[in-house]
């Protein structure tokens, strides 16, 4: 099996930044060019503030069967997934950054344990996800 992601080095020991290795990056930002910034909470579970096994399990599950859906109807591109003290943010690069915010609700409001939130940049072109990589 391929392996699509490698981990960033980002020098906090209580961060786990996930990039995506297998895409050609300047065709991705060009053929999704707004980036929706998906930022859930989560309770911390321990010392180093990673999230408890239901958590990750909640969100591999919005990974692996939602967000890999609409990438393969070529909707959106998941980029990177940021891990950090209380806070696990998708770098999700897409065409249409609203609808893009509908179909992650419907998924995402299935367990209101974990709080989100949405940002949209228009045009972002890959500048947020240069300054986190």
């Amino acid at each position: 099996m391929e392996e699509k992601w490698y981990l960033e080095n980002t020098g906090n020991l209580n961060q786990i930044l996930r990039v995506r290795d297998d895409i050609d990056l300047p065709q991705t930002i060009k053929e999704f060019p707004h980036l929706v910034l998906i930022k859930c909470e989560y309770h911390v579970a321990d010392d180093i503030m990673f999230p408890d096994p239901a958590c990750i399990a909640f969100f591999t599950a919005f990974e692996n069967n939602h967000l890999e859906s609409l990438e393969e109807e070529n909707k959106v591109a998941l980029l990177a997934v940021d891990i950090c003290e209380g806070t696990m943010q998708f770098y999700l690069y897409c065409k249409d950054p609203e609808q893009t915010v509908y179909d992650s609700i419907d998924f995402l409001k299935s367990n209101n344990l974990y709080k989100c939130d949405f940002e949209i940049i228009k045009d972002d072109k890959g500048k947020r996800l240069n300054q986190i990589i």
